[in-house]
Formats: C-alpha cells, sequence, structure tokens
C-alpha cells in the first residue's frame, strides 16, 4: 500500500512539472538560464541544473507519464 501512494505522488508531482511554462513560470525563479553543461558541478547552479534535468524529463517523456497516470488509475478502480 505504501509503494502505490509513492507511485501516485510520483506521478502527480511528475503531472505537475510536465505543464509548467518555461517562460511563465521557470523564468521568475531563473530556471530558464541554467547552464546545463555544468549541473555536475557543485553549488546553487548544481540544484538548479538537477531541478531542471528533471522538469526537462518530465516533459519530454510524456507518453510514460501518460502509462503512469493509466497504472495509477487501474490500480485505484481495482482496489475498490
Amino acid at each position: 500500500m505504501i509503494l502505490i501512494t509513492l507511485l501516485e505522488a510520483i506521478v502527480l508531482i511528475s503531472n505537475g512539472f510536465a505543464i509548467l511554462n518555461e517562460k511563465r513560470v521557470l523564468s521568475k525563479y531563473g530556471f530558464d538560464k541554467v547552464d546545463y553543461t555544468r549541473a555536475h558541478e557543485g553549488g546553487s547552479q548544481h540544484m538548479k541544473g538537477i531541478i531542471v534535468n528533471w522538469l526537462m524529463f518530465a516533459r519530454s517523456m510524456k507518453i510514460f507519464l501518460i502509462m503512469g497516470n493509466l497504472i495509477v488509475i487501474l490500480i485505484e478502480i481495482l482496489s475498490f
């Protein structure tokens, strides 16, 4: 049951990341101007690089996100 709840949380957070608008939302916090090639180095750029990489991953892997949503929906339907 804990794994199902964890899966739901991951899918919901990924859904939120997938719909963020780069120009309107991310530019406010400086996440649109991160040097992706320097993301492995330390400091604040490192954390920003990790966050931006996760955001771009969530936006580019929409088919896996859709499948994750379907799995969560099926689990919820079958658990009743």
